[in-house]
Parts: C-alpha cells; structure tokens; sequence
C-alpha cells in the first residue's frame, strides 16, 4: 500500500498550481514527502512548499498537474530542486521513490540509530540524492524511534505527535 493516498478526483481551483497547496497538505498529512517528518517536526507550516515532483523544467507539461505537485520542507525541496535521473538511469529503473504510488517498506529500511537504508536501487538513489540521513533529521528519527514512534509506519503517527507535543508544551524551560 503507497504511504501517502492522494484523493480523487484531483480538486478544482482557480489559479496556478499553489492553489492546490491546502489539498496537497491534506493529502501528505502535513508531512514531508521525502524525509516524512511532519510540520511539527520540521519548523511548521511556514516551512513547507510544494515540490513539483517531476521537475518543471523537464516536464513542463505537468506544472499545474495536482498529481505532481508534492508537500515538501524546505530542506528536502532545495535539495532535491530540479534533480530527476536522466533518461539512461529511468531505463535501468534508477529513480526517486514515489510514496504516492510505493510502500515505504518495499525501499527503505530504518535502523535503530535513525539511519535509513536503501533495500532498492531506487531506495538508494532517493537516500543520496535527497539527503535523507542528513544529520538533524537521524538524531531526531532516532529519539522518536527511542519514544516508540516509528515515523515510517504512518499509523498512529499524528496521535502520537500531538501527545508529545502536549507533554512538551507541558515541560517549563
């Protein structure tokens, strides 16, 4: 089953594509397309964008197409910028997971220090190309790992976030 389930059909709005950005949030459960870590996570909404997945400049034909436009933070979107693997690579299958239409556990597996690993060659071209154990976010994959939240998993996820931040809110610094 894909990680995050976009709706259908794609909603109706007036503009450009940025006027899909309350539907594509709702479809990503305010989470990170790429290193799956929530607004809560990830420096709140302010620093979520809309990723074109499948690159503007290559694909222009898919800017206002509400089934390439991703919800991304800031840092995995400036990484990931303008990348797609080129022509050659698509052939051999080397490519950006897409958990709009992949199993999260088909390509990565997390070990207990909040490393991922790629067990595909997707997997692992989406880990080295986005980044994705970048320092900040294996320090905090594993304190969740520690609190028994398994970001990866998506089920429980955002009851589970809301109690931590409750119980931060709750802590006096």
């Amino acid at each position: 089953m894909p990680y995050f389930l976009r709706r259908t059909p794609a909603p109706t709005v007036k503009g450009g594509y940025r006027s899909f950005r309350p539907f594509v949030r709702e479809d990503f459960s305010s989470q990170c397309a790429f290193c799956l870590f929530s607004e809560l996570l990830a420096g709140g909404e302010e620093n979520f964008e809309l990723d074109h997945f499948r690159p503007r400049q290559r694909f222009p034909e898919l800017v206002n197409d509400f089934y390439n436009l991703y919800y991304s933070c800031h840092p995995c979107n400036h990484i990931k910028h303008d990348s797609w693997p080129p022509p050659t690579l698509e052939e051999q299958g080397i490519c950006f997971v897409d958990l709009c239409k992949e199993n999260f556990a088909s390509h990565f597996i997390v070990e207990k220090d909040g490393i991922w690993k790629g067990v595909t060659i997707p997997g692992n071209y989406t880990i080295d190309k986005l980044n994705l154990n970048r320092k900040h976010l294996v320090i905090v994959r594993e304190l969740l790992e520690r609190l028994g939240i398994h970001i990866q998993d998506g089920s429980f996820y955002e009851e589970q976030l809301n109690a931590l931040d409750q119980t931060l809110r709750s802590i006096r610094f």
